[in-house]
């Protein structure tokens, strides 16, 4: 038997860890704006970006999956 309680505070965690680090991502997308007027943006810089976005979706979908 599925225990709803648990299935949602699974969910509710991982959409707010997933605020958060989205909250973190748009602030590297931010300095990265700032950055590409004076300079390039590296590959790495944009890795690390999406490896957060990445993360998230990750977390969100497991969290889905598991409901």
């Amino acid at each position: 038997m599925v225990d709803a309680a648990k299935v949602n505070r699974t969910m509710e965690n991982a959409v707010v860890e997933s605020a958060e680090k989205l909250e973190g991502a748009a602030e590297l997308l931010k300095l990265l704006e700032d950055k590409a007027d004076r300079e390039a943006i590296s590959a790495a810089e944009l890795s690390a970006v999406r490896c957060i976005v990445e993360s998230c979706a990750k977390s969100l979908d497991a969290s889905w999956q598991g409901a």
